[in-house]
């Protein structure tokens, strides 16, 4: 079972979460020492969660930022809990000395938001592909047909907001997303920008 602490700060609250892991108060104290200086560079965070999470082969470190307007997400991963968490929040850190006047601003501008509704769909069962040879050769086809498309468990919906092309790749800078749906400022176009392998970024026009 995950243990977690949950302690405020002046101005927000710090939520510490252990994973494999007992959140000891040498853990705790350490993070909060860190994020302290944080502090001297960044203003208006709302909530900080840390996760901690200890496997055999790594030590890891999540941490999720919440401002007003925006969040910064990072993760890091050692053979020790410490540096993981030293990795972590130097990473935090120089995200926000990148874009801090262009988070300052981001902060401050009006975003222009609709609502786009998104399907949740069901991941095929790994066992699906596994098929006993003494079954006939139309049940196999029937119980094919019957799993071979994936099933919509579930309908959201998610804001679509107005950015520039600059903050789009601010904001998957600063929270390591795999893509992004927004609508262009420039063009007013929807778009979705997706990491690539080679860490750089694609843009694609959907509408």
């Amino acid at each position: 079972m995950p243990n977690s602490n949950k302690f405020a700060n002046e101005g927000y609250t710090l939520y510490v979460v252990g994973k494999h892991i007992e959140v000891t108060d040498a853990l705790r104290n350490y993070v909060w020492e860190k994020l302290s200086r944080i502090e001297r560079i960044a203003d208006h965070i709302i909530d900080v969660h840390v996760v901690l999470d200890a496997q055999k082969l790594e030590k890891s470190c999540s941490i999720l930022m919440n401002f007003i307007r925006f969040q910064i997400k990072v993760n890091a991963g050692t053979d020790n809990m410490y540096a993981s968490i030293d990795k972590a929040i130097d990473r935090v850190t120089k995200l926000i000395r990148r874009y801090k006047t262009k988070l300052q601003s981001y902060r401050n501008k009006h975003l222009s938001t609709v609502d786009i509704h998104v399907n949740v769909i069901q991941a095929l069962k790994d066992d699906l592909n596994i098929i006993n040879d003494e079954i006939e050769a139309e049940s196999a086809r029937k119980e094919e047909e019957r799993y071979k498309l994936h099933e919509i468990v579930a309908k959201e919906t998610m804001p679509l907001k107005t950015l520039t092309q600059d903050e789009a790749i601010m904001k998957m800078e600063i929270t390591s997303d795999p893509f992004l749906i927004f609508r262009a400022e420039e063009d007013q176009k929807m778009k979705v920008i997706y990491r690539r392998e080679d860490e750089n970024y694609g843009i694609v026009q959907v509408q």
